[in-house]
């Protein structure tokens, strides 16, 4: 479980990050959306232990996430956009790291190899950056850590690429582990949501999961805007008008159409609803 409890965070030059940010999380696996600027980055280094709020604290399984007890280190990793990772291959850099995640599975780091169509010995310095995306998946995939945190992790993928890595990720996935991805790509793996963290400006809007959303809010297809919705987004031909559910709804959380619809002018008629 994760707790976020109150977090604020500011950087030197003033710039509020973090603003109050509370939620808490079960396993499974989310998305973490939000405009340019709006505090992703700095909300999962604050998850990962990597950045100590001003006021606040993220408990991780019972202990807080600035521990610096390598012990529960070990079960927590964070991916950046653009991070670099040292050693003359994937599998250098695994043969130095490993040590530190007891739960790292070999089989799978060599599985996932395979599936990119690398061998894990290629020179990272000669790798393009979709391949050098494609060799770090392939191992934080299998280190088998309570909690990962992606950023950005489809960018620099083509499209086989972002179709094995959602094929890898859901493989790799444990019942009791948690997976927080930040992407504004949201429809290459929006069918693996439990749930989603959502920001605006600093703040987290929304943090939950499906049912949470569903048990409040009913997505509807429909040829015209209907006025009475809480939102409607256009769709193409067609437009997906968010009601307050009537809990008799079969209805399946549109995660872009949410996000949208917590950027709009409506917004907080949706956050009073989700928060019923």
């Amino acid at each position: 479980m994760i707790e976020l409890n109150n977090i604020s965070f500011t950087y030197p030059n003033g710039r509020k990050a973090l603003s109050g940010i509370n939620g808490r999380l079960e396993s499974g696996m989310y998305l973490l959306a939000g405009e340019n600027g709006a505090g992703k980055t700095t909300l999962l280094h604050a998850i990962a232990g990597l950045a100590r709020p001003q006021d606040g604290s993220c408990v991780v399984n019972g202990v807080k996430s600035t521990t610096d007890n390598p012990d529960e280190m070990g079960h927590i990793f964070l991916l950046e956009e653009n991070m670099y990772l040292p050693g003359k291959s994937i599998r250098d850099f695994a043969a130095i790291h490993t040590p530190f995640y007891p739960e790292f599975s070999e089989e799978l780091f060599t599985k996932n190899l395979q599936a990119f169509g690398q061998s894990g010995l290629e020179p990272l310095r000669s790798l393009s950056l979709g391949n050098l995306k494609k060799a770090h998946l392939a191992y934080v995939l299998a280190l088998g850590v309570d909690l990962l945190l992606l950023d950005e992790p489809t960018n620099a993928l083509d499209i086989e690429g972002r179709e094995i890595f959602r094929k890898i990720l859901s493989r790799s996935m444990r019942p009791d582990s948690t997976v927080i991805i930040s992407t504004h790509n949201v429809s290459d793996l929006e069918k693996l949501f439990d749930g989603a963290l959502m920001m605006k400006g600093s703040r987290l809007l929304f943090a939950g999961t499906d049912e949470d959303v569903t048990s409040r809010l009913a997505f509807e297809y429909a040829s015209d805007r209907d006025d009475e919705a809480l939102y409607s987004d256009p769709q193409g031909t067609r437009y997906l008008n968010i009601y307050p559910s009537s809990g008799d709804e079969e209805t399946r959380v549109d995660w872009k159409a949410l996000y949208m619809a917590l950027h709009s002018d409506n917004s907080q008629k949706i956050i009073d609803q989700l928060g019923k």
